[in-house]
């Protein structure tokens, strides 16, 4: 309050009175005209007048400068008066008292670790490949614990590498117990031999990229095979211990199949892999599944779980394998009788899709007008042409002779196929609708082929404890 009594004054002085005053000497003041006005109204200007005005002047400035200074020592002490006087200290930090009892469940804190470090500018760590400053390879979010970060060249937590475990090889308890599983299975190898498959169908890329005319004998050795007396790779054995003639020797094999040097091959790779698992039926029946996929079929599943048979004989081929002048109910007699009805045989003689044809197979037909009737003119100049000795061959396929489709089903409706047995499916009102049928829809070809070539390599299988798995494909344990 005080502060405010001593104010009031001070601007009462400044608005009040000063006005005043010097509305009070505006009458003293003399009246000076300008140069530039009229000659008429000049005044003159006395001396004395001069003088009074200036020392009038004078007095009303320290006046002014007296006032002001008051009024400025006045706001000084208003101001100190309000904030109250602080002097000031330095801050000595308080101790923290430390309690000499020990605390439960102490932190175990890393002495060579500093708690809460401050991040600066150092070299990032664990940066993928590909990145600047990168140090490790790649790695995929969600995997292994793999931070995700916004920017990959930020310093990220260091993830601990797990090393891959080895692979535990089963022991002889658990390989006698798997086998012991009847019937064939979908993953079959997946828990004693889980490459088995990937083995097999790099060994079918490798193959195909070096020769793209493997694909084709290696269905056909399936067929062989399974069709007399049942899939048990019999057709790869050289010798017997009774040292009877082999099945491979037998006239519908012989020189025309191939394909054993590659089976070796695949087989040495799984034997190295997990020994004494992978049997050689199931090595062929995978193998076939892949030899189509390389041509152009849609991937399809295939079960395991075949083994291997101990026999094989050249006397059983006989009458057991379709031959090229089969008629149409030889042919169906023969698939019945392997479980395999007339849409299979049509679906399975679609495999010559690939592949070559020995000219003996085929060359008689032009001898004989009624079969010569049955061949296209314009093939029949093919035949003559390229038939120079009986072991010559001719693509089923002139077109696409490397790759699976449907064109090979257009050209037997056109009688453009090589084999007699082939081109008769077409005239029989049995067989005569699938030809079209496949003809004009290859993915629904496709799709039965799958489940046809299945039907095949379970025909009379050696599952559990029959027959064994073979160390080598060309001889018996």
């Amino acid at each position: 309050m005080a502060a405010m009594a001593r104010i009031f004054p001070g601007v009462f002085l400044i608005c009040i009175i000063l006005p005043l005053l010097a509305s009070a000497f505006k009458d003293h003041l003399p009246e000076v005209q300008l140069a530039n006005e009229s000659d008429k109204n000049d005044v003159p200007i006395h001396i004395n007048n001069v003088a009074q005005l200036s020392e009038m002047g004078e007095k009303i400035i320290k006046a002014l400068k007296k006032k002001a200074k008051e009024q400025h020592d006045l706001d000084h002490d208003l101001i100190e008066e309000s904030q109250p006087e602080e002097e000031a200290a330095p801050v000595t930090p308080t101790p923290v008292p430390v309690d000499p009892t020990p605390t439960p469940n102490p932190v175990p804190v890393d002495p060579t670790t500093t708690p809460n470090p401050v991040p600066g500018n150092q070299t990032p760590t664990n940066v993928p490949e590909g990145y600047p400053g990168a140090t490790r390879a790649p790695v995929t979010i969600g995997y292994g614990g793999a931070p995700l970060t916004p920017n990959p060249s930020d310093p990220q937590t260091q993830v601990p590498v797990q090393p891959a475990p080895q692979q535990d090889l089963p022991t002889p308890e658990e390989i006698k117990e798997h086998r012991k599983r009847d019937g064939l299975q979908m993953g079959f190898y997946d828990e004693t031999c889980p490459n088995a498959e990937k083995i097999i169908k790099e060994g079918m890329i490798r193959a195909f990229g070096n020769d793209s005319s493997i694909a084709a004998p290696i269905p056909r050795l399936l067929l062989h095979d399974c069709f007399v007396n049942g899939c048990d790779a019999s057709l790869f054995l050289d010798q017997t211990p009774s040292g009877a003639r082999v099945e491979k020797l037998a006239n519908s094999n012989g020189r025309t199949v191939r394909g054993f040097d590659l089976i070796d091959e695949i087989k040495a790779e799984l034997e190295a892999e997990c020994p004494d698992i992978v049997s050689c039926t199931d090595l062929l029946v995978y193998l076939s599944r892949d030899a189509f996929v390389v041509s152009g079929v849609p991937h399809y599943d295939v079960p395991g779980g075949r083994r291997d048979g101990m026999e094989s004989l050249e006397a059983n081929v006989l009458g057991n394998l379709p031959l090229p002048d089969f008629t149409v109910d030889m042919l169906i007699d023969l698939f019945k009788k392997k479980g395999l009805n007339e849409e299979d045989l049509v679906v399975l003689i679609g495999a010559h899709s690939i592949g070559v044809a020995h000219c003996f197979s085929f060359l008689y037909r032009l001898d004989n007008p009624q079969k010569a009737a049955l061949v296209d003119p314009r093939l029949a100049g093919v035949m003559k042409f390229t038939c120079t000795s009986p072991m010559s061959t001719l693509a089923f396929d002139t077109t696409t002779q490397y790759k699976m489709d449907s064109i090979y089903y257009k050209q037997l409706a056109g009688k453009r196929g090589l084999l007699e047995s082939d081109v008769l499916l077409n005239e029989d009102p049995r067989t005569r609708d699938y030809i079209q049928k496949f003809g004009e829809d290859e993915n629904g070809w496709f799709n039965k082929l799958g489940k046809a070539m299945n039907k095949l390599a379970s025909i009379q299988v050696l599952t559990g404890d029959q027959g064994q798995i073979r160390k080598q494909c060309r001889a018996v344990n």
